[in-house]
């Protein structure tokens, strides 16, 4: 039961978390963002795309389907900022 659990955990913690945090990265002092936060977004966004886009296309239930959901638009969201954001020359 166990291995079960850890496997759910290891499917929904980065569509769960990893999206949301990207995207707050991206807000928190979106004037600052350097070379190594950006790479960070980026990597936490197709994270949250990845296991997002697995637990929406699988019909496995419909909380798995929002936090999917959730993950996807929050991954999306922040790469979009991080793309609008003009960066300096």
């Amino acid at each position: 039961m166990e291995s079960l659990v850890i496997a759910v955990v290891i499917i929904t913690s980065p569509a769960m978390y990893g999206g949301p945090l990207a995207l707050l990265l991206s807000i928190w002092k979106s004037d600052q963002i350097g070379r190594k936060r950006r790479v960070i977004i980026y990597f936490l966004a197709a994270l949250a795309i990845v296991s997002g886009s697995f637990l929406v296309l699988q019909n496995i239930s419909r909380g798995a389907t929002i936090i999917g959901l959730v993950g996807l638009g929050t991954a999306g969201a922040a790469i979009w900022r991080l793309r609008k954001i003009v960066r300096p020359t």
